[in-house]
């Protein structure tokens, strides 16, 4: 006999089937709001999530989770991550380029703008249930997207792998047995032209249907590199998606899913940002001034000036089934899937005329394939549970070169050291690394009464990984003679010969324990404890003496409380979460300006606790409200030994205890809506959204490569047709023109730093049209 539950599962289901998600233009905490069969009264939508492998209303799910309609994604003109993390406060996204792209919820994830191919990330990134390994697979187009879900912490039992910060799970629109079509142009200022596709219906009766995708985006660039003349940061994005349904019977299904997304830019040029004097008291002017160069710091005209052409090509791909087999009271899911990413730059890492780093660049080919059989209690139960078998499998190869300049040595070391020293030094580095991972897990919720829960949860993980690393150094004078055979040591440590073969295993439980408790049919309290494992990074780059080429498995504690409501009729979503997170040996991409070099390492221990909220309203049946917000407090509480800063570059390490965490904002909100209005033609709409970021820490704890604040807005007014057959709007992004820097970085020890700047106000006009 079955124990009836709060949540009232007939009740909700009905009407999560009458909403309907795909009927949703944004929906979820924090983004939720009319359906476009809206009823009579102005209610906020149900809202369906998959968060816990199971269909359930958000609302209902105790447990942090935003959620972003498909919709909501087309109508804000949101076409890639950087966008999205704009609507999401607790999430942040930063990006040197796209191999070098990082993602942090609550303060965790990855902290630094560079990336190394030994450190996996702390944010899990799914696509229709498939992990994607590697970050820079993340930064693809949005396109055909039906949700995005976002869980805010460790996720430590149903996706288990690498998501000590949290979850981000996108869900691609499914092929459909109904015939229908969407076409959608988009044409902007800077030469913006955006062209979508996608087409769904069925190939043989009601038993196969077929979906195909495809998008096609340019854009020139924000930058002029003022010594050739080149517009410079422009992209070209294709990306097509192909999808079969196999439907033979109403139990059995598979969806089978093939892509393909290539990305060609002449990116990433920076600029000189800011001229400080740093503690070794080294002038940027004068050393500047000593090639021929004289710096000009003017960061928002948006001039680079480079002596080395700048690209990055990547491409990335793969396939995947998933078979769903519903069974009577239990549905048994079948995830398989191969990818890979091919990531080709070329880099001018000094990001000037001078003839510092002739050549910096790492080539990257990964590929993996990944396993996983779940299955899933269905319909009203005493208990509800999920459980699985996950296995993964990486393998990436990369080479690492880097080419020494005339000017190398009078830059990053001293005018008393004879330029021979390092120019035309080179070195090439082959590293490769293999992962293999295999999982079990298990999770079940105990409804005890009609209004209380208690749900708990284990993974066990074994991670195996094995990585090789050899460094080749070559050109340059000999050194023989006096003085420069005194100089050989100096040499060795910027250019060193290196090699070594590593092997690491790590064994792990991790999991989560929660209870939730229905104060009424609209309130729900939740309190949740959990447990988060990032398995142990490999250093693939030559290091310096001590530092280590293994470093320790990543492990996170979370405790989080919240609270859920449904108020005013309904016209008012309002949730609020508390959370508090210790990360032991957190893993951490660090940055030597004086070797220039960056190597993995591990911060003993990071805290972060914060508060979260999430509104969303519909006070009249025009109006549709968000805001959301979070104040994070991330602070190193043990970390004696960093890499200092350029106020004491001079010092072998800095004590970081008490600081800030890099790359999180204490402060973070955004908020909008819609207001909607009935004419001859259809619908007029006009959309307003504001996003803000507070000061930004950096590596080292360093006052001088601080980002500022910053807030940006974005607008659009535009028709839609009566029957929805068709939207034509205009549309602006950082409407005010807001001047803002996105990453900054020293360039070595002498005290220029270098930038990326954020887009300037952009304006551009869509037209989209539904059969």
């Amino acid at each position: 006999m079955t124990v009836p539950t709060t949540r009232n599962r007939a009740s909700t289901m009905k009407r999560l089937l009458l909403a309907g998600v795909a009927c949703l233009p944004f929906a979820g905490s924090p983004l939720a709001a009319h359906a476009a069969d809206a009823p009579d009264t102005a209610t906020v939508g149900e809202v369906v999530v998959t968060a816990r492998h199971r269909v359930e209303n958000v609302q209902d799910v105790p447990a942090a989770v935003s959620v972003l309609g498909g919709e909501m994604l087309t109508n804000t003109n949101t076409t890639n991550i950087n966008q999205l993390a704009e609507l999401l406060p607790s999430v942040q996204f930063t990006a040197y380029n796209p191999r070098n792209s990082q993602i942090n919820i609550r303060g965790l994830g990855s902290a630094s703008n560079l990336a190394n191919d030994g450190l996996e990330p702390g944010v899990g990134f799914y696509v229709d249930q498939v992990y994607y390994a590697r970050p820079a697979s993340a930064t693809f187009d949005l396109i055909d997207i039906d949700s995005v879900q976002v869980l805010r912490g460790p996720q430590g039992t149903l996706y288990g792998k690498n998501t000590t910060a949290g979850a981000v799970s996108v869900s691609t629109s499914a092929p459909t047995f109904d015939p229908e079509a969407r076409v959608e142009v988009t044409g902007g200022d800077y030469a913006y032209a955006q062209g979508k596709l996608s087409v769904s219906g069925p190939l043989f009766g009601d038993v196969v249907a077929g979906r195909l995708s495809a998008s096609y985006t340019t854009r020139s660039g924000f930058y002029t590199n003022v010594a050739t003349g080149d517009e410079v940061n422009s992209y070209r994005n294709l990306m097509l998606r192909g999808q079969l349904l196999i439907k033979p019977s109403d139990t059995f299904s598979v969806r089978l899913t093939g892509d393909f997304s290539q990305q060609n830019t002449n990116c990433c040029a920076q600029v000189l940002s800011e001229i400080v004097t740093p503690s070794n008291g080294a002038n940027f002017v004068t050393m500047s001034q000593h090639f021929g160069y004289t710096p000009i710091v003017e960061p928002f005209a948006r001039r680079t000036n480079t002596n080395v052409e700048v690209f990055a090509r990547q491409e990335t791909g793969g396939a995947s089934a998933v078979a769903e087999w519903v069974r009577p009271g239990m549905t048994i899911t079948s995830v398989t899937a191969w990818r890979y990413w091919d990531w080709t730059p070329s880099n001018d890492l000094d990001a000037s005329p001078m003839d510092l780093l002739r050549a910096a660049a790492v080539t990257d080919n990964q590929d993996q394939y990944s396993q996983e059989l779940r299955i899933a209690s269905t319909g009203d139960n005493t208990i509800d549970y999920v459980a699985g078998l996950y296995y993964f499998r990486e393998d990436l190869k990369n080479e690492t070169i880097t080419e020494f300049g005339a000017g190398a040595v009078y830059t990053y070391v001293s005018t008393a050291v004879p330029a021979a020293v390092l120019e035309g030094v080179r070195t090439v580095g082959d590293g490769r690394l293999k992962s293999t991972s295999y999982a079990a897990y298990g999770q079940a919720t105990w409804h005890l009464t009609p209004r209380l829960d208690v749900t708990g949860g284990l993974r066990y993980t074994y991670d195996k990984k094995s990585g090789s690393f050899d460094q080749v150094a070559s050109g340059g004078v000999p050194l023989v003679g006096i003085p420069l055979v005194f100089f050989t040591a100096l040499r060795n440590g910027f250019a060193p010969n290196a090699s070594y073969d590593v092997d690491a295993s790590d064994r792990n439980w991790s999991g989560q324990l929660g209870v939730a408790y229905d104060v009424s049919d609209d309130v729900m309290l939740y309190a949740n404890a959990a447990r988060g494992y990032k398995t142990g990074g490999i250093n693939l780059a030559a290091l310096a003496p001590g530092v280590p080429t293994v470093i320790a498995p990543e492990q996170v504690d979370s405790f989080e409380a919240g609270l859920k409501t449904r108020l005013f009729d309904r016209r008012m979503t309002l949730n609020l979460a508390l959370f508090h997170q210790t990360a032991k040996d957190y893993q951490a991409n660090i940055y030597d300006p004086v070797l220039v070099k960056a190597y993995l390492g591990s911060v003993p221990e990071v805290r972060t606790r914060g508060l979260e909220f999430d509104l969303q309203a519909r006070p009249v049946e025009q109006l549709s409200l968000y805001a959301s917000g979070a104040w994070t407090d991330a602070t190193y509480t043990d970390y004696p030994a960093s890499a200092c800063g350029l106020e004491h570059i001079t010092l072998p390490s800095c004590d970081l205890t008490g600081g800030q965490v890099a790359g999180v904002p204490k402060w973070a909100w955004s908020g909008g809506g819609e207001y909607r209005a009935p004419i001859a033609l259809g619908e007029l709409f006009v959309g307003l959204d504001y996003s803000y970021r507070s000061k930004i820490g950096s590596t080292g704890n360093s006052r001088y490569t601080e980002l500022e604040g910053r807030g940006l807005v974005n607008a659009r007014i535009g028709v839609r047709s009566a029957d929805g057959g068709w939207t034509a709007y205009v549309w602006s992004r950082n409407l005010l023109d807001e001047e803002y820097l996105t990453t900054k970085v020293p360039l070595g020890n002498n005290g220029g730093l270098y930038s990326s700047v954020g887009d300037p106000r952009t304006v551009g006009a869509t037209l989209r049209v539904d059969f």
